[in-house]
């Protein structure tokens, strides 16, 4: 069966709810979609939402972010309080893209496409 899904939502495990859910409000510009006590909460931005649960251990996780450009998101996160991971840059593999982390030490990766779609058929041939 394809095509069968409509959406997707990570769940971070992350130390205190509140607190990643004002990060991802107030620093990353997303909005604040519910919360439960203080063991569940969730963001969205765009058409992804972001959940989060509270953990006592947390396993770093790393989520992509597809942009449409990610030179301006780069630029507007340098003005918030960001740890950058990596600053922004052009991958060989076709992508424009830079990494923060978040306060509980997601990577979020984010990124937009540089390759045209004959480049991509290209490369697509080549591998098989």
């Amino acid at each position: 069966m394809k095509k069968y899904i409509q959406h997707q939502a990570p769940v971070l495990p992350v130390k205190n709810v509140f607190k990643a859910l004002e990060f991802y409000r107030d620093v990353l510009k997303f909005d604040l979609a519910w919360v439960l006590e203080d063991t569940y909460g969730s963001v969205y931005n765009g058409n992804i939402e972001v959940h989060f649960t509270k953990s006592d251990k947390v396993e770093v996780q790393t989520l992509y972010f597809f942009v449409r450009n990610a030179d301006q998101v780069y630029q507007f996160l340098k003005t918030q309080q960001v740890d950058f991971i990596e600053d922004i840059q052009s991958k060989s593999w076709g992508m424009r893209e830079f990494v923060i982390r978040d306060l509980d030490g997601h990577r979020l990766r984010i990124g937009h496409g540089e390759r045209n779609k004959h480049e991509i058929e290209v490369l697509s041939r080549e591998i098989g």
